[in-house]
């Protein structure tokens, strides 16, 4: 996935299903069938979780755009969730 290089913080968050809110956490969440999920925490709003590989391209999406902090602890929670997805 190539981002365009004005491609705003709000754009990816709106294009990934995600409100522009502060994220509070974000952890590998085992969904309902038993699959690995990203899930992202909000102060005042329901979680929100997508698959880990939606996530990764996310995390690349941000990394481009210069918001490395978000980008690293979303790869962090995908590399996680995969060593989990193993056991």
């Amino acid at each position: 996935m190539t981002t365009n290089p004005m491609t705003t913080l709000h754009a990816l968050m709106q294009d990934n299903g995600l409100p522009n809110r502060p994220i509070l956490l974000v952890e590998p969440h085992r969904g309902d069938h038993g699959v690995w999920r990203i899930k992202f925490s909000y102060d005042d709003l329901e979680p929100l979780s997508m698959d880990a590989q939606q996530a990764s391209e996310f995390a690349i999406s941000l990394h481009q755009i210069g918001e490395d902090e978000i980008a690293s602890e979303i790869d962090e929670a995908v590399g996680r969730a995969k060593h989990y997805g193993t056991m």
